[in-house]
């Protein structure tokens, strides 16, 4: 489907106008918001992401796991009006996925449309760089979503 046809604005933007309910499947209001690359359910990615969220001592009810694909774009618009989070934690997930000009610092918080982000490395990215994976839970995960130093949900 073609909605803005213009030399301009590639056709490749249209995706952030579509329906993100297949995306979210029955996912509802929650203070967390993950986005993820793609992974295999009960494979060691799913296992690591939970074991993240776990160290933070969140539990299924505070968050939502959403996984995009390395090319997919899905509308931020449409995920803040769905899933209202309050912060936005990004594990290998770009921006421009989410129809965001916007950089944000990694591995620390960072303050766009009245939320709190996280930006990351993917997971196997992560597991490559330890020193890394450390700047993230001291200086994002843990003063973000386990001291709820920023926001208290």
């Amino acid at each position: 489907m073609n909605i803005i046809k213009s030399d301009l604005i590639s056709a490749k933007y249209d995706a952030l106008w579509q329906d993100i309910a297949p995306v979210i499947k029955d996912a509802t209001p929650k203070p967390v918001l993950v986005l993820i690359n793609n992974y295999a359910p009960g494979s060691p990615d799913e296992a690591q992401v939970l074991k993240m969220m776990e160290s933070c001592k969140l539990g299924p009810e505070q968050y939502n796991i959403i996984q995009i694909g390395t090319d997919q774009q899905i509308a931020w618009h449409k995920l803040r009006d769905q899933l209202d989070p309050k912060i936005v934690l990004l594990i290998g997930i770009l921006p421009v996925q989410l129809g965001i000009s916007s950089l944000f610092k990694l591995n620390i918080p960072n303050h766009f449309n009245d939320r709190i982000w996280l930006a990351t490395l993917s997971l196997s990215e992560l597991e490559k760089y330890p020193d890394v994976k450390k700047q993230l839970w001291i200086n994002g995960m843990k003063p973000v979503l386990a001291d709820k130093t920023y926001v208290d949900f």
